[in-house]
């Protein structure tokens, strides 16, 4: 396991971590597959998941959510949810779970955040000090 590998990969997915480390990784519904697979290819295991409301200005009243960081990537901000973290043993259990999900659909405007499995002292390369 490569911190310059989990950093590239987080680039190419627009991957966002909140805060300096690898848990709540904000990653959209449309490129968490294949991020937890390339995850598995490095030996990086997600060990949870939370949820995030994607903010936009088309549903700027939407009700979810308790705050958080402006999206890097897609516009708006998001606020995350106050559902408990579901807990994984192994990426296959995360990527079935993710896929007994109708996310267009029934999840509108919710993104899945991924905890990564990796050393405390890892910082990302894309937190900013203020």
């Amino acid at each position: 396991m490569a911190k310059c590998d989990l950093d590239r990969l987080v680039k190419q997915y627009k991957v966002q971590p909140v805060g300096w480390g690898y848990v709540d990784c904000i990653v959209s519904f449309e490129n968490a597959f294949n991020f937890i697979s390339d995850l598995s290819n490095i030996n990086i295991k997600v060990y949870g998941l939370t949820w995030w409301c994607h903010c936009k200005d088309q549903n700027s009243d939407c009700p979810h959510g308790m705050g958080g960081p402006i999206s890097e990537y897609y516009g708006g901000w998001f606020s995350e949810m106050w559902f408990p973290m579901a807990e994984f043993e192994n990426n296959e259990q995360v990527t079935t779970y993710l896929k007994t999900l109708d996310a267009p659909s029934a999840l509108a405007c919710f993104v899945p955040a991924l905890w990564l499995d990796v050393p405390d002292d890892w910082v990302n390369e894309f937190y900013r000090t203020k």
